[in-house]
């Protein structure tokens, strides 16, 4: 299946990334489907420790937003046909995400502290991504 079909299976109405405003609404998106799952962890995990309760906090107010600084790459991508290598790993990362967002649910609490690691790589490597396609002619 073709990477941005997964995406558009897994988060109906995912709109790709033909303009700004689909871009955008992608993002936002992508982000939001993390959130819930985020926020679906604190409940099936039960009460979590004040550390990695503030972790997750943080981690929903990052997916609550849209990085500025990451986000104006987004007018990069209207330069890029949709098969582009890179727009191909701008994909694979949104498609992490929503992987890392689809885990959630079979976190147990011992595994909460490495499970957060693993969503906070991901989105820095997403955001690093995003960043680096900016400097290129």
């Amino acid at each position: 299946m073709d990477p941005l079909e997964e995406l558009r299976e897994k988060i109906p109405g995912f709109p790709g990334y033909g303009g700004d405003i689909e871009r955008r609404r992608s993002d936002e998106l992508v982000r939001s489907y993390l959130g819930e799952a985020l926020a679906d962890l604190t409940l099936s995990c039960g009460p979590l420790s004040a550390e990695l309760t503030q972790r997750v906090d943080a981690l929903l107010l990052r997916v609550g937003f849209a990085d500025p600084k990451a986000f104006a790459v987004h007018s990069v991508f209207g330069r890029m046909p949709a098969t582009a290598g890179d727009d191909g790993a701008f994909v694979a990362l949104d498609l992490a995400v929503v992987a890392d967002a689809d885990r959630a649910s079979s976190i147990v609490p011992d595994a909460v502290g490495q499970y957060l690691d693993d969503v906070t790589a991901t989105l820095d490597r997403r955001d690093a991504t995003m960043r680096a396609a900016v400097t290129k002619p």
